[in-house]
């Protein structure tokens, strides 16, 4: 505490009370795990050093759609990540640990609330989330949310970033990670995550909106980021793992054989018509529910800004030719980000230590690994 007399220090002078703290991305099929230190400081901008970037991969039916359908194994390759899964690796000790719930069992929407920020409570905020919410009974979910002023002019409001998850599946997972040891800091929708590292930390986007498209092993997602905030998130019908398996059956080879035809070649396979007829048209078929997702939020969201460019991330975003397409499709300029962006003022930064990695798989651990490393106090840059 400060003495009597003496003005307190800024919140960015305040040491995290979680130290050393990292992000766990538990997905259907591997697990990330990504642990920064935080160098910088209140007279200079943002920068990270990566401690710790691994990665495992998970058998097959132990997540199912994020739900923990074998959770004691799910313990047992966790505990191996933290203990190191590569000769040289040093464990993770720290404690405290922030991780992500599945996309697919959790819903985010920006509302509106016609009142100020000073004047709402929390039944104002139950009332109207009771409009958007897919979940029907109100002591089966968590509720979060996050006040945000409305534009000037725009009279009496507030907007409200509303999150919802299942008891049951934020229970799980907590029970999950303690069983290990370890103290959740916090348990992160997913899509906030991915925005926190594909959205550029500081920039405003006046009068434009983003997309964020994530392309994962198991599934898919489009986030929509607008007027300085997640708009909504929505899921798709397409992941690497379903481009493999259609490329395995069109071409009657081994998974292995089909898994690395598709890293090499994408959607512009060769020597076999119907294998690469199968992966583009599931690739038109990504762009036509794109298309509607976007639509839908152009005629949703009464201050909806057109949206400039989409952003891929995750495992099947450098597919061979996909951005090609769908910029072509949906006539919006689609390419893959930069991950370690807001680790640093220097965009292009890499991580020379780790020449083996594709950083857009760790879009999402790398989120969780930001808010983990910064004061919890201070205001994040990007939610």
């Amino acid at each position: 505490m400060p003495r009597a007399g003496r003005p307190a220090p800024p919140l960015c002078m305040l040491s995290n009370p979680f130290p050393h703290a990292f992000g766990l991305d538990i997905g259907d099929l591997s697990l990330k795990l990504v642990q920064l230190d935080n160098l910088g400081g209140c007279w200079r901008g943002p920068r990270y050093r990566i401690r710790v970037l691994r990665s495992l991969r998970l058998p097959y039916g132990l997540i199912v759609n994020g739900e923990l359908v074998q959770p004691e194994q799910v313990r047992h390759y966790i505990a191996k990540l933290l203990a190191g899964t590569k000769q040289g690796e040093k464990p993770v000790k720290s404690p405290w640990v922030v991780a992500c719930l599945p996309e697919a069992k959790t819903f985010v929407k920006l509302i509106t609330v016609g009142k100020a920020p000073e004047e709402i409570i929390e039944d104002d905020i139950m009332l109207e989330a009771k409009r958007h919410i897919p979940f029907a009974d109100e002591d089966k979910y968590y509720l979060d949310w996050h006040a945000l002023p409305c534009a000037e002019g725009s009279g009496e409001c507030t907007r409200v970033l509303i999150g919802a998850c299942p008891q049951n599946i934020a229970d799980s997972y907590t029970y999950l990670l303690e069983s290990l040891g370890l103290g959740v800091v916090g348990l992160e929708i997913e899509a906030l995550a991915i925005v926190r590292t594909m959205i550029t930390a500081g920039k405003v986007y006046a009068g434009e909106a983003r997309g964020i498209l994530d392309l994962g092993a198991a599934r898919s997602s489009l986030i929509i980021y607008d007027n300085d905030s997640v708009q909504f998130s929505t899921s798709l019908n397409f992941s690497g793992e379903i481009i493999t398996t259609a490329i395995q059956q069109a071409a009657a080879v081994a998974y292995e054989k089909a898994e690395a035809d598709k890293l090499r070649s994408g959607l512009a396979l060769e020597g076999h018509e119907r294998a690469h007829a199968g992966v583009l048209k599931l690739a038109e078929n990504l762009a036509r529910d794109i298309d509607r997702a976007i639509n839908f939020y152009y005629t949703h969201f009464p201050r909806a800004n057109r949206i400039t460019h989409i952003t891929m991330c995750g495992g099947s975003a450098r597919l061979v030719k996909l951005p090609e397409l769908l910029t072509h499709c949906l006539k919006i300029d689609c390419a893959p980000g930069l991950p370690w962006k807001n680790l640093s003022e220097d965009k292009h930064i890499s991580a020379p230590q780790f020449p083996d990695i594709e950083p857009l798989t760790y879009a999402t651990a790398i989120g969780l690994a930001l808010r983990a490393a910064d004061n919890i106090h201070s205001p994040s840059p990007v939610l």
